[in-house]
Protein backbone atom coordinates (compact mmCIF):
# COMPACT_ATOMS: atom_id res chain seq x y z
CA UNK A 1 0.00 0.00 0.00
CA UNK A 2 1.51 3.32 -1.06
CA UNK A 3 1.44 6.35 1.22
CA UNK A 4 -1.26 7.89 -0.96
CA UNK A 5 -3.38 4.72 -0.77
CA UNK A 6 -2.86 4.54 3.00
CA UNK A 7 -4.08 8.12 3.49
CA UNK A 8 -7.03 7.63 1.14
CA UNK A 9 -8.18 4.42 2.85
CA UNK A 10 -7.68 5.77 6.36
CA UNK A 11 -9.56 8.97 5.49
CA UNK A 12 -12.43 6.89 4.08
CA UNK A 13 -12.69 4.92 7.34
CA UNK A 14 -12.47 8.05 9.51
CA UNK A 15 -15.27 9.72 7.56
CA UNK A 16 -17.46 6.63 8.11
CA UNK A 17 -16.63 6.65 11.81
CA UNK A 18 -17.62 10.32 12.04
CA UNK A 19 -20.90 9.88 10.18
CA UNK A 20 -22.26 6.80 11.98
CA UNK A 21 -23.22 5.88 15.52
CA UNK A 22 -21.65 2.46 14.97
CA UNK A 23 -18.53 1.90 17.11
CA UNK A 24 -15.31 2.49 15.20
CA UNK A 25 -14.08 -1.00 15.98
CA UNK A 26 -17.10 -2.50 14.17
CA UNK A 27 -16.60 -0.26 11.13
CA UNK A 28 -12.91 -1.12 10.92
CA UNK A 29 -13.52 -4.84 11.39
CA UNK A 30 -16.20 -4.85 8.69
CA UNK A 31 -13.80 -3.16 6.28
CA UNK A 32 -10.86 -5.47 6.93
CA UNK A 33 -13.14 -8.52 6.74
CA UNK A 34 -14.36 -7.52 3.26
CA UNK A 35 -10.88 -6.51 2.07
CA UNK A 36 -8.91 -9.61 2.94
CA UNK A 37 -6.54 -9.00 0.05
CA UNK A 38 -4.84 -6.25 2.06
CA UNK A 39 -1.44 -7.57 3.16
CA UNK A 40 -0.92 -8.09 6.90
CA UNK A 41 1.73 -5.36 7.19
CA UNK A 42 -0.47 -2.91 5.28
CA UNK A 43 -3.44 -3.78 7.48
CA UNK A 44 -1.40 -3.22 10.62
CA UNK A 45 -0.16 0.14 9.37
CA UNK A 46 -3.69 1.17 8.36
CA UNK A 47 -5.06 0.34 11.82
CA UNK A 48 -2.25 2.23 13.53
CA UNK A 49 -2.93 5.35 11.46
CA UNK A 50 -6.71 5.22 11.91
CA UNK A 51 -6.57 4.71 15.67
CA UNK A 52 -3.89 7.36 16.09
CA UNK A 53 -6.14 9.81 14.23
CA UNK A 54 -9.20 8.82 16.30
CA UNK A 55 -7.24 9.36 19.52
CA UNK A 56 -6.01 12.80 18.41
CA UNK A 57 -9.13 14.03 16.62
CA UNK A 58 -9.63 17.26 18.62
CA UNK A 59 -5.95 18.19 18.46
CA UNK A 60 -5.78 17.65 14.71
CA UNK A 61 -8.96 19.67 14.19
CA UNK A 62 -7.60 22.50 16.36
CA UNK A 63 -4.23 22.58 14.59
CA UNK A 64 -5.59 22.19 11.04
CA UNK A 65 -9.16 23.56 11.10
CA UNK A 66 -9.49 23.84 7.31
CA UNK A 67 -8.12 20.41 6.44
CA UNK A 68 -10.24 17.37 5.62
CA UNK A 69 -9.26 13.97 6.98
CA UNK A 70 -6.81 13.34 4.16
CA UNK A 71 -5.08 16.62 4.90
CA UNK A 72 -4.98 15.98 8.64
CA UNK A 73 -3.54 12.52 8.05
CA UNK A 74 -0.78 13.98 5.89
CA UNK A 75 0.15 16.32 8.72
CA UNK A 76 -0.06 13.48 11.25
CA UNK A 77 2.23 11.22 9.22
CA UNK A 78 4.70 14.03 8.51
CA UNK A 79 4.79 15.82 11.86
CA UNK A 80 3.09 13.62 14.44
CA UNK A 81 0.51 14.90 16.90
CA UNK A 82 0.73 18.72 16.93
CA UNK A 83 1.94 20.80 19.87
CA UNK A 84 -1.06 21.99 21.87
CA UNK A 85 0.51 24.90 23.71
CA UNK A 86 -2.26 27.43 24.32
CA UNK A 87 -5.08 25.11 23.27
CA UNK A 88 -8.17 24.78 25.52
CA UNK A 89 -8.12 21.98 28.07
CA UNK A 90 -10.90 20.05 26.34
CA UNK A 91 -8.85 19.96 23.13
CA UNK A 92 -5.72 18.73 24.91
CA UNK A 93 -7.80 16.14 26.77
CA UNK A 94 -9.68 14.98 23.65
CA UNK A 95 -13.20 15.41 25.02
CA UNK A 96 -16.23 17.55 24.04
CA UNK A 97 -16.00 21.11 25.35
CA UNK A 98 -18.98 20.63 27.70
CA UNK A 99 -17.67 17.45 29.31
CA UNK A 100 -15.00 18.51 31.87
CA UNK A 101 -17.59 20.35 34.00
CA UNK A 102 -19.32 17.01 34.67
CA UNK A 103 -16.21 15.15 35.94
CA UNK A 104 -14.71 15.53 39.43
CA UNK A 105 -10.94 16.13 39.29
CA UNK A 106 -11.20 16.56 35.53
CA UNK A 107 -7.68 17.98 35.29
CA UNK A 108 -6.33 14.62 36.45
CA UNK A 109 -9.01 12.18 35.30
CA UNK A 110 -9.26 13.28 31.68
CA UNK A 111 -5.55 13.38 30.73
CA UNK A 112 -5.29 9.82 32.07
CA UNK A 113 -7.96 8.74 29.56
CA UNK A 114 -5.60 9.53 26.69
CA UNK A 115 -3.53 6.39 27.22
CA UNK A 116 -4.13 2.89 25.91
CA UNK A 117 -5.91 0.38 28.14
CA UNK A 118 -4.28 -2.97 28.92
CA UNK A 119 -5.91 -6.27 28.04
CA UNK A 120 -7.01 -7.63 31.41
CA UNK A 121 -8.19 -11.16 32.13
CA UNK A 122 -9.87 -12.75 35.14
CA UNK A 123 -8.73 -16.15 36.32
CA UNK A 124 -11.63 -18.43 37.23
CA UNK A 125 -9.54 -20.58 39.57
CA UNK A 126 -6.13 -20.25 41.19
CA UNK A 127 -4.46 -17.42 39.30
CA UNK A 128 -0.98 -18.95 39.35
CA UNK A 129 -2.25 -22.16 37.78
CA UNK A 130 -4.24 -20.32 35.10
CA UNK A 131 -1.22 -18.14 34.28
CA UNK A 132 0.93 -21.25 33.90
CA UNK A 133 -1.59 -22.78 31.50
CA UNK A 134 -1.68 -19.62 29.38
CA UNK A 135 2.10 -19.30 29.38
CA UNK A 136 2.41 -22.94 28.28
CA UNK A 137 0.33 -21.98 25.22
CA UNK A 138 2.68 -19.12 24.40
CA UNK A 139 0.76 -16.18 25.95
CA UNK A 140 2.65 -13.66 28.05
CA UNK A 141 0.66 -12.75 31.18
CA UNK A 142 1.52 -10.99 34.43
CA UNK A 143 -0.57 -10.66 37.62
CA UNK A 144 -2.59 -7.50 38.27
CA UNK A 145 -1.49 -5.57 41.34
CA UNK A 146 -4.93 -5.06 42.89
CA UNK A 147 -7.39 -7.80 41.94
CA UNK A 148 -6.37 -11.29 43.16
CA UNK A 149 -8.06 -12.71 40.05
CA UNK A 150 -6.62 -10.28 37.50
CA UNK A 151 -3.99 -10.91 34.82
CA UNK A 152 -2.59 -8.58 32.17
CA UNK A 153 -2.12 -10.00 28.69
CA UNK A 154 1.01 -8.53 27.09
CA UNK A 155 -0.43 -8.37 23.58
CA UNK A 156 -3.60 -9.23 21.73
CA UNK A 157 -4.07 -12.91 20.93
CA UNK A 158 -7.01 -15.15 20.10
CA UNK A 159 -7.86 -16.11 23.66
CA UNK A 160 -10.83 -18.25 22.61
CA UNK A 161 -8.45 -20.74 20.99
CA UNK A 162 -6.65 -21.50 24.25
CA UNK A 163 -7.36 -24.57 26.37
CA UNK A 164 -7.71 -22.37 29.45
CA UNK A 165 -10.53 -20.41 27.81
CA UNK A 166 -12.30 -23.49 26.51
CA UNK A 167 -12.18 -24.98 30.01
CA UNK A 168 -13.77 -21.83 31.47
CA UNK A 169 -10.67 -20.85 33.41
CA UNK A 170 -10.29 -17.36 31.99
CA UNK A 171 -12.47 -14.42 30.94
CA UNK A 172 -11.75 -10.93 29.65
CA UNK A 173 -12.69 -8.43 32.37
CA UNK A 174 -11.07 -5.12 33.27
CA UNK A 175 -9.48 -4.91 36.68
CA UNK A 176 -11.77 -2.01 37.62
CA UNK A 177 -14.83 -4.20 37.07
CA UNK A 178 -13.23 -6.92 39.17
CA UNK A 179 -12.45 -4.48 41.99
CA UNK A 180 -15.99 -3.08 41.98
CA UNK A 181 -17.40 -6.60 42.30
CA UNK A 182 -14.95 -7.49 45.08
CA UNK A 183 -15.95 -4.38 47.04
CA UNK A 184 -19.57 -5.58 47.09
CA UNK A 185 -18.41 -8.60 49.07
CA UNK A 186 -20.96 -11.29 48.23
CA UNK A 187 -20.44 -14.55 50.15
CA UNK A 188 -21.20 -18.27 49.63
CA UNK A 189 -24.81 -19.35 50.21
CA UNK A 190 -26.23 -15.85 49.75
CA UNK A 191 -28.96 -14.78 47.31
CA UNK A 192 -27.93 -12.19 44.71
CA UNK A 193 -30.06 -10.39 42.13
CA UNK A 194 -27.96 -9.10 39.21
CA UNK A 195 -30.53 -6.58 38.00
CA UNK A 196 -28.77 -5.42 34.80
CA UNK A 197 -26.82 -8.56 34.02
CA UNK A 198 -26.08 -8.05 30.33
CA UNK A 199 -23.54 -10.62 29.14
CA UNK A 200 -22.91 -11.62 32.74
CA UNK A 201 -19.47 -10.36 33.72
CA UNK A 202 -20.60 -9.45 37.24
CA UNK A 203 -22.68 -12.62 37.69
CA UNK A 204 -19.68 -14.76 36.80
CA UNK A 205 -17.30 -13.09 39.23
CA UNK A 206 -19.99 -13.19 41.94
CA UNK A 207 -20.32 -16.94 41.38
CA UNK A 208 -16.57 -17.26 41.76
CA UNK A 209 -16.62 -15.24 44.99
CA UNK A 210 -19.50 -17.40 46.24
CA UNK A 211 -17.60 -20.62 45.39
CA UNK A 212 -20.58 -21.65 43.24
CA UNK A 213 -22.71 -21.92 46.40
CA UNK A 214 -25.92 -19.92 46.80
CA UNK A 215 -28.17 -18.39 44.17
CA UNK A 216 -27.75 -15.67 41.56
CA UNK A 217 -30.75 -14.42 39.60
CA UNK A 218 -29.73 -12.56 36.44
CA UNK A 219 -32.11 -10.21 34.66
CA UNK A 220 -31.72 -7.73 31.84
CA UNK A 221 -34.26 -5.49 30.14
CA UNK A 222 -32.84 -6.71 26.80
CA UNK A 223 -33.08 -10.50 27.22
CA UNK A 224 -30.91 -11.27 24.18
CA UNK A 225 -27.91 -10.02 26.13
CA UNK A 226 -28.38 -12.90 28.56
CA UNK A 227 -27.68 -15.56 25.92
CA UNK A 228 -23.95 -14.90 26.22
CA UNK A 229 -24.19 -15.29 30.02
CA UNK A 230 -25.66 -18.77 29.59
CA UNK A 231 -22.76 -19.82 27.35
CA UNK A 232 -20.15 -18.30 29.65
CA UNK A 233 -21.65 -19.85 32.79
CA UNK A 234 -21.74 -23.29 31.14
CA UNK A 235 -18.15 -22.95 30.01
CA UNK A 236 -17.07 -21.95 33.55
CA UNK A 237 -19.07 -24.83 35.10
CA UNK A 238 -21.17 -22.39 37.11
CA UNK A 239 -24.50 -23.81 38.26
CA UNK A 240 -25.90 -21.15 40.63
CA UNK A 241 -26.91 -18.57 38.00
CA UNK A 242 -30.51 -18.54 36.82
CA UNK A 243 -31.59 -16.10 34.12
CA UNK A 244 -35.04 -14.49 34.07
CA UNK A 245 -36.31 -12.67 30.99
CA UNK A 246 -39.19 -10.90 32.70
CA UNK A 247 -39.02 -8.88 35.87
CA UNK A 248 -40.99 -10.76 38.54
CA UNK A 249 -43.15 -9.21 41.22
CA UNK A 250 -40.92 -8.23 44.16
CA UNK A 251 -42.22 -10.89 46.55
CA UNK A 252 -38.80 -12.56 46.41
CA UNK A 253 -36.21 -10.63 48.43
CA UNK A 254 -32.43 -10.90 48.11
CA UNK A 255 -29.38 -10.45 50.30
CA UNK A 256 -27.74 -8.36 47.57
CA UNK A 257 -29.34 -6.54 44.66
CA UNK A 258 -26.75 -5.25 42.22
CA UNK A 259 -27.56 -2.56 39.65
CA UNK A 260 -24.77 -2.31 37.08
CA UNK A 261 -26.66 0.49 35.38
CA UNK A 262 -26.76 1.53 31.73
CA UNK A 263 -24.52 4.58 31.54
CA UNK A 264 -22.53 6.92 29.30
CA UNK A 265 -19.58 4.52 29.26
CA UNK A 266 -17.15 7.41 29.72
CA UNK A 267 -14.96 5.31 32.01
CA UNK A 268 -14.06 3.10 29.05
CA UNK A 269 -13.02 5.85 26.64
CA UNK A 270 -9.42 4.58 26.56
CA UNK A 271 -10.83 1.52 24.78
CA UNK A 272 -13.45 3.35 22.70
CA UNK A 273 -11.96 6.77 21.90
CA UNK A 274 -14.41 7.38 19.05
CA UNK A 275 -17.32 7.33 21.51
CA UNK A 276 -16.05 10.59 23.07
CA UNK A 277 -17.58 12.41 20.13
CA UNK A 278 -20.87 10.50 20.03
CA UNK A 279 -22.07 11.54 23.49
CA UNK A 280 -24.17 14.73 23.64
CA UNK A 281 -24.73 16.67 26.85
CA UNK A 282 -28.49 16.32 26.54
CA UNK A 283 -28.09 12.54 26.58
CA UNK A 284 -26.85 12.65 30.16
CA UNK A 285 -30.27 13.74 31.37
CA UNK A 286 -31.94 10.80 29.59
CA UNK A 287 -29.33 8.41 30.97
CA UNK A 288 -29.71 9.63 34.55
CA UNK A 289 -33.50 9.44 34.32
CA UNK A 290 -33.23 5.82 33.19
CA UNK A 291 -30.78 4.99 35.97
CA UNK A 292 -33.09 6.51 38.59
CA UNK A 293 -36.02 4.47 37.30
CA UNK A 294 -33.96 1.26 37.44
CA UNK A 295 -32.79 1.97 40.99
CA UNK A 296 -36.37 2.64 42.09
CA UNK A 297 -37.51 -0.71 40.71
CA UNK A 298 -34.51 -2.69 41.91
CA UNK A 299 -34.61 -1.61 45.53
CA UNK A 300 -37.98 -3.32 46.05
CA UNK A 301 -36.16 -6.68 45.90
CA UNK A 302 -33.78 -5.92 48.80
CA UNK A 303 -34.34 -7.68 52.12
CA UNK A 304 -34.52 -5.33 55.13
CA UNK A 305 -31.08 -5.19 56.69
CA UNK A 306 -29.41 -6.15 53.43
CA UNK A 307 -27.73 -4.52 50.46
CA UNK A 308 -28.22 -2.57 47.26
CA UNK A 309 -25.17 -1.87 45.09
CA UNK A 310 -25.10 0.71 42.32
CA UNK A 311 -22.35 0.55 39.67
CA UNK A 312 -21.57 2.51 36.51
CA UNK A 313 -18.62 2.57 34.12
CA UNK A 314 -18.89 6.35 33.98
CA UNK A 315 -16.78 9.25 35.26
CA UNK A 316 -19.57 11.84 35.45
CA UNK A 317 -20.86 13.20 38.72
CA UNK A 318 -24.38 13.22 37.26
CA UNK A 319 -24.50 9.43 36.95
CA UNK A 320 -22.62 8.66 40.15
CA UNK A 321 -22.56 10.76 43.34
CA UNK A 322 -25.48 12.95 42.28
CA UNK A 323 -27.54 9.91 41.29
CA UNK A 324 -26.98 8.33 44.71
CA UNK A 325 -27.85 11.59 46.49
CA UNK A 326 -31.14 11.84 44.63
CA UNK A 327 -31.96 8.21 45.43
CA UNK A 328 -31.29 8.68 49.16
CA UNK A 329 -33.64 11.67 49.33
CA UNK A 330 -36.57 9.55 48.12
CA UNK A 331 -35.46 6.34 49.88
CA UNK A 332 -34.52 7.33 53.43
CA UNK A 333 -34.34 3.69 54.60
CA UNK A 334 -30.98 3.35 52.84
CA UNK A 335 -27.57 4.22 54.29
CA UNK A 336 -24.35 4.43 52.29
CA UNK A 337 -21.74 1.96 53.54
CA UNK A 338 -19.07 2.72 50.96
CA UNK A 339 -18.68 4.77 47.81
CA UNK A 340 -15.65 4.38 45.56
CA UNK A 341 -14.30 5.47 42.21
CA UNK A 342 -11.89 3.50 40.06
CA UNK A 343 -10.27 5.12 37.03
CA UNK A 344 -7.11 5.36 34.90
CA UNK A 345 -5.86 8.16 37.15
CA UNK A 346 -6.89 6.72 40.53
CA UNK A 347 -6.34 2.99 40.09
CA UNK A 348 -4.87 2.51 36.59
CA UNK A 349 -8.08 0.76 35.53
CA UNK A 350 -11.13 1.63 33.45
CA UNK A 351 -13.44 4.12 35.11
CA UNK A 352 -16.03 2.64 37.47
CA UNK A 353 -18.17 3.96 40.30
CA UNK A 354 -19.53 1.82 43.13
CA UNK A 355 -21.94 2.69 45.92
CA UNK A 356 -22.89 -0.01 48.44
CA UNK A 357 -26.03 0.80 50.47
CA UNK A 358 -27.82 -1.00 53.28
CA UNK A 359 -31.60 -1.03 53.72
CA UNK A 360 -32.96 -0.57 57.24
Amino acid sequence: MTREELIKTAAFLLEKIDSRNTPANDIINDYTRTHRYIAADDRRQLLEVVWSAVRSKARLAYAYPEADWAGKLSHLLNDGIPDMAGAPDWVRWEVPDWFPAHVPDADRELPALLGNAPIVLRANGRREEVMSLLQAEGLSVTPCKQSPYGMILAEYSNLSDTKAYKKGLVEIQDEGAQLAALEIGVKPKQDVFDFCAGAGGKSLIFAQMMQNKGFIQAYDAAPKRLFELVKRANRAHISIVKIVTKLPEPFKKFDHVVVDAPCSGTGTWRRTPDMRWKLAEKQLKNITDLQADILNRAEAFVKPGHYLSYITCSLTRDENEDQVSRFLITHPRYTVLKQKRFSPWRTDTDGFFLCLMQKR
